[in-house]
């Protein structure tokens, strides 16, 4: 193992932070040198609760804070439509990048982002937690080995309190946000979707519900891949609770994701034998990025994965608006 330690830099310090911090003070390679966030505030909260972080750099500028830190990478965890410049300036700054997601909320940004990692050889990584979890993990091994067959029909459904849990906050706000439930959350679902299956969305066909709000909050996806399979997808922003399933059909059988449960069934309807594998090693967002950066790992969630998801995604919004499908 490694003894290098990679310093990185942290730009936005609110709700998520805490997630990526936790996962970062446990890894001996990482050592967090910089702290941003427009609201001081923020960045007090995030001491108070890892006394580690007390001598750490703050800052309320993150172009200051690139300048003045030993940073080999940052971590971007700010309202999405800021991600691009800042991203970009780090990348500009000779940094590797862990973005949580989206990439972006445009696609010309993902796509500048995605090749200027790949030209100056930098990690660029987006922070899909599923890529990560051992129920996912296992359905794309079992989609890669073959076998539920060539994929024909998905199904997908997100049930979130989301209109109430982010009530008053940026993430309704769309020039903050970039868009609701589905730029949101909902991307998640998307980045599982063509992830998990290696699908190419070709054409998709959205209807959405704002609910007098200024962001879409309830979206029906009904999408076609080059291969012919079909996908129905939905995301609910103001259900009573979390709901999060899946079922994906092939010529050989199908696999099921309910809330954490998987089942895989043969062409019969038989269950499979074959146990949902635990032999998968522990590993997250932040773990893998360091470890990529050192050489160790590869990227579970590279760069091109955000990009996939916001080509469909702003296809989706635009079909929503134009009221017809939409060809990728």
């Amino acid at each position: 193992m490694s003894t290098r330690q990679i310093k990185l830099c942290l730009v936005g310090c609110g709700g998520i932070a805490y997630m990526h911090v936790n996962n970062l003070i446990r890894l001996k390679n990482a050592r967090i040198t910089g702290l941003c966030d427009v609201n001081p505030e923020n960045i007090r909260r995030l001491k108070d609760a890892f006394p580690v972080l007390e001598k750490v750099e703050e800052f309320s500028d993150y172009k200051t804070m690139y300048k003045s830190v030993e940073a080999d990478a940052a971590i971007i965890l700010t309202p999405h439509t800021l991600h691009f410049n800042q991203a970009m300036d780090a990348l500009n700054m000779g940094m590797h990048l862990l973005v949580e997601k989206p990439l972006s909320t445009r696609v010309d940004h993902a796509r500048k982002l995605v090749e200027k990692a790949s030209g100056e050889n930098r990690v660029l990584m987006v922070s899909y937690q599923r890529h990560y979890e051992p129920p996912f993990r296992f359905i794309k091994t079992r989609i890669e080995a073959g076998e539920i067959g060539e994929i024909q029909f998905i199904s997908s459904l997100l049930a979130q309190e989301w209109m109430r849990g982010t009530q008053g906050t940026w993430r309704q706000d769309p020039e903050l946000s970039g868009g609701g439930q589905l730029m949101d959350s909902g991307s998640h679902i998307m980045d599982f979707i063509l992830w998990s299956t290696g699908l190419k969305p070709s054409q998709v066909f959205a209807q959405m519900d704002y609910k007098d709000r200024k962001v879409d909050i309830n979206t029906s996806l009904s999408i076609r891949f080059s291969n012919g399979a079909l996908a129905s997808v939905s995301i609910l922003g103001d259900a009573p609770c979390f709901e999060e399933y899946h079922a994906i059909y092939g010529t050989k059988g199908a696999v099921l994701y309910d809330n954490g449960k998987v089942r895989v069934l043969d062409a019969e309807g038989t269950f499979s034998k074959t146990p949902l594998k635990t032999s998968f090693k522990p590993n997250n967002p932040d773990r893998n990025f360091v470890m990529s950066i050192l050489g160790l790992e590869t990227p579970e969630s590279p760069g091109e994965c955000g990009l996939r998801v916001i080509e469909l995604t702003e296809a989706a919004l635009e079909s929503a608006r134009r009221g017809e499908k939409v060809l990728l």
